[in-house]
């Protein structure tokens, strides 16, 4: 399956430097109907959590918004806006690179990075000499808009599974003075902050924009994800997997199988009684990684998904029936029952999960909750309970503007009859924010709960 969570997100931000073009109100308008086209023809997951006259609606609503002329990033907005109501995580977008480029060198960016904790915006990091900020510092209103308002419009453009909202809060945090800009306050080249300091008080800076090239060093690093790793410390083990993805994993020289194999071998030689699996900023990637995975914890056969659909359109890889009026997938080793490893983990198993924790990642975890088998803490996967549509997927770009969409085809249900989080992740049984001191300080307050209900045990 192809998972990359941050592509299509990264192509938006960075692109080439070629001349955008502006798009008259018929060239948009078809624009729009292609897009809504080819959604209904390949996208089996469209109506999963929005129904057909839903979806009809808001783009009756986006053509009735079309003016006589418009950028291609007026356009790319109403883009996004319809893409969100689809509520599919791996349904993403990117702006053209020359329209990209456009943007970015018409306006003057907020020289602030940030950090959401729960709901709330902090102060990260800075790049201005205009009033003084202070890491941890929380910010309450951006030009007289209040952050809750300022994050609900942002919001409105990023796709998701469900209804779910973690990994949109570290999507933002990631790309803000971007997603500000073009969703907020296009004109905005001034930004008084309202500011509550570390002591409480409250006071108000106002800080010129800057151009874009000029704040790249407030970039934050995405998270690694080539990392396979297990070290025994002294009252548990830990299991870092940054990705499922065999590509970025053989690139690295990782070869997952046997990471997997060795681990849990040395595990049971140990007589490990606490693991710790720690699966935050871990993307996704390919399905049978994750069910082999959940192998190694189950104490019983189990199935991890429960079927795999696709459109009467659909004619790419894999073997399809029709079957109880659905096109089925029969050819994916991921539908099979699996079997518990001679080798796997009898012990107490403590998975650290965020925002980022999508796709096959969601998918792993979604099973060991629902059977029990695991106790999470940290946020709420970023991918859903109920399974996602992503595997085998196609590019999409609209005629006019030139904007790309990414149209995944297999709507894939994951193996859990009966559950009760429809439109929603793994909700962690001790969901954790760090305080602004904790974030200040660089704490790793989800790893030191674990550690301390380890040391309850």
């Amino acid at each position: 399956m192809s998972r990359s969570f941050f592509l299509l997100s990264l192509l938006v931000i960075f692109g080439l430097s070629l001349r955008a073009q502006n798009l008259n109100s018929q060239q948009a308008l078809e624009d729009i109907e292609t897009l809504r086209t080819n959604l209904k023809k390949y996208h089996s997951g469209l109506n999963r959590f929005t129904p057909p006259d839903s979806i009809d609606y808001y783009f009756d609503l986006v053509k009735s918004r079309i003016t006589d002329e418009q950028e291609v990033a007026d356009l790319y907005k109403e883009v996004t806006f319809l893409l969100n109501k689809v509520r599919c995580g791996h349904t993403r977008t990117s702006m053209p690179a020359n329209a990209n480029f456009g943007f970015k060198n018409q306006h003057l960016f907020l020289p602030v990075s940030v950090a959401y904790l729960g709901e709330k915006l902090y102060v990260d990091d800075f790049l201005t000499n205009e009033g003084e900020l202070k890491k941890g510092e929380e910010i309450l209103t951006i030009n007289g808009l209040p952050v809750r308002e300022v994050t609900r419009r942002i919001f409105e453009h990023h796709s998701s599974d469900g209804f779910i909202n973690s990994n949109k809060y570290r999507l933002t945090e990631l790309f803000f003075r971007y997603y500000y800009q073009l969703y907020v306050s296009p004109d905005a080249d001034r930004y008084a902050l309202t500011i509550r300091g570390l002591d409480g008080g409250l006071r108000r800076v106002t800080i010129s924009g800057e151009n874009w090239e000029q704040l790249r060093g407030l970039d934050k690093p995405s998270p690694e994800r080539a990392v396979l790793n297990l070290d025994h410390r002294k009252d548990y083990s830990y299991m870092r997997i940054g990705t499922f993805g065999s590509y970025s994993l053989n690139n690295a020289g990782l070869d997952y199988d046997q990471f997997l194999e060795d681990s849990f071998r040395g595990l049971k030689e140990k007589g490990a009684k606490n693991l710790v699996l720690d699966l935050r900023g871990n993307g996704g990637g390919d399905d049978n990684y994750g069910a082999l995975l959940v192998s190694y914890f189950a104490d019983k056969p189990f199935r991890y998904f429960d079927r795999i659909e696709v459109t009467d359109a659909y004619s790419g890889y894999g073997s399809v029936s029709r079957s109880g009026g659905r096109n089925l997938m029969t050819s994916h080793k991921g539908l099979s029952v699996w079997q518990p490893k001679a080798n796997r983990f009898t012990g107490k198993v403590f998975v650290l999960t965020d925002g980022w924790s999508f796709s096959t990642c969601a998918d792993v975890a979604t099973v060991l909750h629902y059977h029990k088998w695991a106790t999470f803490l940290g946020e709420e996967t970023g991918g859903g309970y109920d399974g996602n549509t992503s595997g085998n997927s196609q590019t999409l770009r609209l005629p006019h503007s030139g904007v790309n969409i990414n149209l995944p085809m297999w709507m894939y249900t994951t193996a859990n009859v009966g559950h009760s989080f429809y439109g929603r992740g793994v909700i962690p049984d001790y969901p954790i924010v760090p305080s602004p001191q904790q974030f200040i300080a660089g704490s790793d307050v989800v790893l030191e709960k674990a550690e301390s209900l380890i040391g309850k045990n």
